[in-house]
């Protein structure tokens, strides 16, 4: 009963979200998510403690940021719900910066390494690229439950986004291969956790596990990395998404091709994201756990 009470409540608020003006629907999904920070108050204080270690603040600023961290979790869900009904306007909605380097590393037929992390609405950006004819291959981690809001997540992202989406695990690893010899874009969100599998290299300041297979793959294919991230302008409807210059092109701290060695490679990685996480510490997930395998 309780069940089908939660799927009662999950179709109410998807059904008001998509009748709702757009812009009326983003400021709904705003509060909703303060609704959900004011709610979570064991889970926004750990965020809250991350965020004071990772970027040396107060705890009254600390606080700020991680309430319009969620500010943005609801806004970024609305926009997700919606994305049938505002994919006509998506040019008007997200401007892209820098398609010239992502055109170029395409040029050279190795497929591309998109590297970016969980910052605005990374779901709503894969649909704007492949709108520009990007074929978008992004890694996800499968989720357990079924049914109800994870069956429309993945029809927004494959039927709606245009995106192939290839699990973390099982054959996916197959089908990432097969997409970089097709010379499509594998999407990598490094700013996970990888737990005991990872390679020890800090995030923000503080011990962090990194996955390894953006410098694994670069290695096996010769694919060039880009980076890329997505800014929420202050009006809240409006989205920037900006690709940067070919980072696997630059060499580590020690003069070294990208790739020689990995965790200085990954590092490098790491010294992208954290320049967007400090310029727009609002706009990253915090309620993310990236350090949760190796700080206690």
């Amino acid at each position: 009963m309780k069940e089908a009470v939660l799927k009662g409540a999950e179709a109410f608020l998807v059904a008001v979200l998509r009748w709702l003006p757009h812009g009326a629907a983003i400021t709904m999904g705003g509060l909703l998510g303060r609704l959900l920070w004011a709610l979570s108050w064991k889970k926004v204080d750990r965020c809250e403690s991350r965020c004071v270690l990772a970027l040396g603040v107060g705890v009254t600023r600390a606080r700020a940021i991680v309430k319009e961290s969620f500010e943005n979790i609801g806004r970024s869900a609305a926009e997700f719900i919606r994305m049938d009904i505002i994919k006509p306007r998506l040019r008007e909605i997200m401007t892209i910066e820098g398609k010239e380097y992502l055109d170029r590393a395409l040029a050279r037929g190795k497929g591309v390494i998109l590297m970016s992390g969980h910052i605005d609405n990374w779901e709503m950006a894969g649909a704007r690229m492949s709108m520009e004819g990007y074929p978008l291959v992004p890694i996800y981690t499968p989720q357990r439950n079924q049914g109800g809001i994870n069956d429309l997540i993945q029809r927004q992202r494959t039927d709606v986004a245009g995106m192939r989406m290839v699990p973390s695990e099982g054959a996916g690893l197959r089908e990432v291969f097969k997409a970089l010899r097709s010379n499509d874009i594998v999407v990598i969100l490094q700013d996970l956790d990888a737990r005991r599998d990872g390679v020890k290299v800090p995030f923000l300041g503080l011990p962090a596990s990194a996955h390894d297979g953006i410098v694994k793959l670069h290695r096996k294919f010769g694919s060039p990395v880009v980076p890329i991230f997505f800014l929420r302008s202050r009006d809240p409807v409006h989205h920037h998404i900006i690709i940067q210059d070919i980072l696997s092109d630059e060499k580590d701290e020690d003069g070294n091709p990208f790739g020689e060695n990995m965790e200085k490679s990954l590092k490098m990685c790491h010294n992208i994201l954290e320049g967007w996480i400090r310029s727009n510490p609002n706009q990253w997930l915090w309620l993310l756990d990236r350090w949760e395998s190796t700080i206690r």
